[in-house]
Formats: structure tokens, C-alpha cells, sequence
């Protein structure tokens, strides 16, 4: 290979690879659309009891691995005050006269996972005073103290650092407190070594504020885990965070998660003492409702303010500045020269035969236009009429042109038929009937009727067989979604497409099928070598 050819196809395949380093580690710029698998529609619905004036109630509010959107309050005749000075938002609803309808709330969230890996020691001994209202220790009974100054004597040194003893007492309390929902206080958990979720929270936040780390009850929502989607009515649960080398650690006692809170789970409240009293059943009558939101797998406007934002030479040609119609239209084609290289080394390394260079391709496209059911079935009584129209037209010695004028006619009568079948037939659906498939598929009828009257019936067959499987391949490449998303982000990489495709148009040796051809040859000339012969 020439050193010319040999520094363009590196140029080609190198280039484009240093082009996404720069964007992913320069830029900060996502390789890929974030997935919006864990977005949900979040209802909640509120109603004060007795003769209520005005009423609180904690509602969502951003933070790490939480986004709200679309917020939403329908309040008839009464006013709506929403306070989000702090870590967490309350609203609070107030009306001339006694409440006696209900509020609701709605937003879209997206969650996603919260992790913080290998937590460093913390030493620190003094906390600004936002913190001091995070180390104040409630009300204890006397015997209750006592119990929980043992317990941390045998389960604490007194010299650890902070991270380290936060640690300590989320094992303990994890693993040796068993939960049970019918004990509802410090004393009984203490006696019996059982409590509730939110006994368990408040045990671990008194050991962690004894011992000078700032710690909190929040207010948890767990998303239904459905698979159909379906609406499920969803209850508060509770779990903690400590304050550890200034940021908010994520604990759950009651899942075992330390420094993590799964993509699951939604904050309410990040202060459950704060809202104790307002959540009160005695007080309020309320239902919490989620589901999974439908919208695509991939949030492209999202990626696209991303781009933008970046201000760089790549957002100037992104392709999700493009009109929606032109994004659908490249999402597909963009696939086409990995279909190529796909098809390039079917036939020119392994040997693959198949109709025509690109007819796999379009065979592929007609598939992804209709759909692979009623593609094959479709392309097999094209395939039999084009058989059958061979024997029966030869008799009539037409030119080629009026042949396959006369397939194409034969195919339009084909769709029509069908259009008439699947009018009585609810279930079958009409959305296949277009120009394209037209096209691709007479095309294709065009190079069979060619190949028959050229290599006969068999070897037309085995290249029908290629041509099918070749297509399957480049069909199933529309099934990967991150490729084709990868590809529609980061549409350099034809280039690099281009320089493996030179790659592969360099290789001037056998293909595999013609070992497995020529495989007697091949014997019979190494039997040949292995006889003695004397020489002259």
C-alpha cells in the first residue's frame, strides 16, 4: 500500500476519533443524548381538614439528580404561596374562607441516580450556622439516653473521623435494627431491636448528631415500578443525609444504600422535622401518583441546548439545529454507509454474493419503510411472481423494457389487492402502501428477472439467499438505537466509514468462500507435494 493511501486512510480514521476526544473531554459535550427512561408525570393531590384557613404542603424541588419541569397548580378561588428559599419547596394555600376543595400539583421529573464513590475522611470540627439547626438532638427519656450512649460505645472508638463513623452507624443500624412497621417510637426500636422506616431514619440521624455530624430525615417518593405504565398510587418514605466535606451524602438504612439513592426515588422534603406536623394525616388528606412519562427514548432538545451552549464550531453544524422532519430523515440514512461497510466485507472479504452492488441496501430500507413482517412476506411473492412471469412471458420473446413494465404493472396490482384486504380487515394496517417500496422492490424484481435469464434458476436462488441475509444484517442495525443516535451526534465518523472502506477495497486476497470452494484443489495439490518425484 502506498504511503499516500496509507496517510489518508489514517488521516480519515484517526481524525474524526480525535474530534470526539476534543468534544468529550475540551468541551464536555455528551457523546450521546441523555435517555429519559427514569421521567415521570408526578401528581399530587391535597385536602386540609377541618375549617381550615390556609394549609402547607412540601412539594418537589430541584436538586442533584432531580429536574422538575412543567410545574402545574390548580387552585379555584384560592391563592398559592410557594417558599423555595431553602433546600426544599412548601406551598401554601390560603382563602378567605374554610378550605373544603382540593389542590393539586403536577410536574414532570426526571431522576437520575445520585453516587458518591469512595467518600473521603472528614475531619471537620466546626459547621457554618445554616448547619446548627442539623445538630440539634431531640427530646430523649432518660432510659433511652442511657441505651443509646451504650450502644455507641460499643460500636464507636471515639477517634474515627467523620466519614468513618457515619459509616459505623449506618451498618449498625441497617443491619441490626429489623423493620417493622408497627413500632412507631425510639423507645420500643431501642427495647426490641425493630422499627419502621422512619424509626430507623430517626434513630440514625440522633447517633449521627450526637456525635457532631449535621444530618437530616428526607422525605422520599419510590416511582412504581410497572411495566406497563399504568398509574400507582405511591406513599412517603424516609431516609437520611450527613454532611460530609461539604456536600449532602445520600443514606438509606432501610434499602442499604450508602452515598447513593437510586434513580427510583424522589426527594419531597429534605427536612422531615420541618413538615412533620403538615403531613399529618390528622391534619390533611392527601395522594401521591406517578407515570412513567412516553416521550422518546433519547431527549434531543435537552442535547441540543447542550450543543448550543457549548458555542463552538460543532454547534454551529450539529444536525439537531435541523427542522424535526430533516433529524428523522438523517437518524435513517445516517446508518447507510455502515450498511456499506457491512455489505463491503460480505462480499469482498467473505465472498457473499447478492443481487447488484447496493440492492441489499434498499432491500434493507424497504424493510425499515414497512416493516420486516410484511417486507418479507412481500418481497417472497414479488420473488415468485418474477419466477413465474420468466417461463410465462419467454414465451411471448419481449425486450426487457416492456418486461419489466409489465412486473411493475403486476406489483401496483399487488398493492392494490392489499389495500383492498387490509380496508376489511381492522387489524392489518395500511401505512406500507407508499412510493418508495414501489421503487425498491421493482428495482429489485429487476436485477432477478436479469440474473435468471443469465445464471439460472439455482445460482439465482444462492444469490437470492445472500442478498437476504446481507439485508437482515443492515436491517438489524436500526434495532441498536445508541448507534444510531451515535451516529446522528457525532456524523464525522463517516469519515472514518471512508477510510475503512479504502481498507477494505485494498485487500486483494481469496475471500473465505473460495477456500471452502476450492477446498479439493487445495488437497489434491498438497497431496501432489507430499509424493516423492525423482529428479532428473
Amino acid at each position: 500500500m502506498k504511503k499516500f493511501v496509507v496517510f489518508i486512510t489514517g488521516l480519515l480514521i484517526i481524525l474524526p476519533m480525535a474530534l470526539l476526544f476534543y468534544k468529550s473531554e475540551v468541551l464536555n459535550l455528551s457523546l450521546i443524548p441523555q435517555m429519559v427512561d427514569d421521567v415521570w408525570n408526578f401528581h399530587l393531590t391535597v385536602k386540609p381538614k377541618g375549617e381550615q384557613l390556609s394549609f402547607s404542603f412540601p412539594i418537589p424541588k430541584p436538586g442533584p439528580g432531580q429536574k422538575i419541569s412543567d410545574e402545574k397548580l390548580r387552585t379555584k378561588d384560592v391563592e398559592v404561596f410557594i417558599d423555595s428559599s431553602s433546600d426544599s419547596s412548601l406551598a401554601t394555600w390560603s382563602a378567605k374562607e374554610p378550605i373544603k376543595v382540593r389542590m393539586t400539583y403536577s410536574a414532570r421529573v426526571d431522576l437520575d441516580r445520585v453516587v458518591y464513590k469512595n467518600i473521603p475522611k472528614d475531619y471537620t470540627e466546626r459547621y457554618p450556622k445554616g448547619l446548627q439547626k442539623y445538630l440539634k438532638i431531640p427530646q430523649l427519656l432518660p432510659e433511652d439516653i442511657v441505651a443509646i450512649e451504650t450502644l455507641e460505645r460499643a460500636i464507636l472508638e471515639g477517634s474515627e473521623d467523620k466519614t468513618s463513623l457515619v459509616r459505623k452507624i449506618y451498618y449498625y443500624v441497617e443491619e441490626e435494627i429489623q423493620r417493622n412497621t408497627a413500632i412507631k417510637t425510639i423507645h420500643e426500636t431501642l427495647n426490641t431491636g425493630k422499627g419502621s422506616p422512619l424509626i430507623k431514619a430517626k434513630l440514625f440521624n440522633i447517633m449521627a448528631r450526637r456525635n457532631g455530624v449535621p444530618s437530616r430525615i428526607v422525605i422520599l417518593a419510590r416511582m412504581p415500578d410497572l411495566k406497563d405504565n399504568q398509574e400507582n398510587k405511591i406513599r412517603f418514605t424516609f431516609a437520611n443525609e450527613v454532611f460530609l466535606n461539604n456536600k449532602w451524602v445520600p443514606i438509606d438504612t432501610n434499602r442499604g444504600y450508602f452515598g447513593e439513592r437510586p434513580d427510583s426515588f424522589m426527594v419531597i422534603y429534605r427536612n422531615y422535622e420541618e413538615v412533620e406536623k403538615l403531613i399529618s394525616k390528622k391534619k390533611v388528606s392527601y395522594s401521591i401518583q406517578a407515570e412513567r412519562a412516553r416521550i422518546n427514548r433519547y431527549n434531543k432538545a435537552e442535547f441540543r441546548k447542550e450543543v448550543v451552549k457549548s458555542d463552538s464550531i460543532f454547534s454551529k453544524f450539529s444536525l439537531y439545529r435541523l427542522p424535526l422532519p430533516l433529524q428523522t430523515m438523517f437518524t435513517t440514512i445516517l446508518l447507510i454507509p455502515i450498511g456499506t461497510l457491512v455489505l463491503s466485507l460480505a462480499r469482498n472479504i467473505i465472498g457473499v454474493p447478492t443481487f447488484g452492488i447496493f440492492t441489499p441496501i434498499l432491500l434493507a430500507l424497504f424493510f425499515k419503510e414497512t416493516s420486516f413482517g410484511f417486507g418479507m412476506l412481500f418481497f417472497f411473492i414479488v420473488v415468485l411472481i418474477g419466477i413465474f412471469e420468466r417461463y410465462i412471458l419467454d414465451k411471448f420473446y419481449l425486450l426487457a423494457v416492456p418486461r419489466l413494465s409489465i412486473i411493475l404493472t403486476m406489483i401496483i396490482m399487488l398493492m392494490i389487492s392489499y389495500a383492498f384486504f387490509s380496508v376489511d380487515l381492522a387489524f392489518i394496517s395500511q401505512k406500507h402502501l407508499a412510493f418508495f417500496p414501489i421503487v425498491i422492490i421493482t428495482t429489485i424484481i429487476e436485477r432477478l428477472s436479469i440474473q435468471l435469464a443469465e445464471e439460472g434458476i439455482v445460482n439465482t436462488l444462492k444469490t437470492l439467499f445472500g442478498t437476504l441475509v446481507i439485508s437482515v444484517l443492515v436491517y438489524s442495525l436500526y434495532f441498536i438505537s445508541p448507534l444510531e443516535m451515535f451516529m446522528f451526534t457525532n456524523p464525522e465518523l463517516l469519515f472514518t466509514i471512508i477510510g475503512l472502506l479504502i481498507l477494505v477495497g485494498k485487500y486483494k486476497g481469496y475471500r473465505l468462500s473460495e477456500f471452502i470452494r476450492f477446498r479439493d484443489l487445495v488437497r489434491q495439490k498438497k497431496k501432489m507435494e507430499s509424493l516423492p518425484h525423482d529428479l532428473p
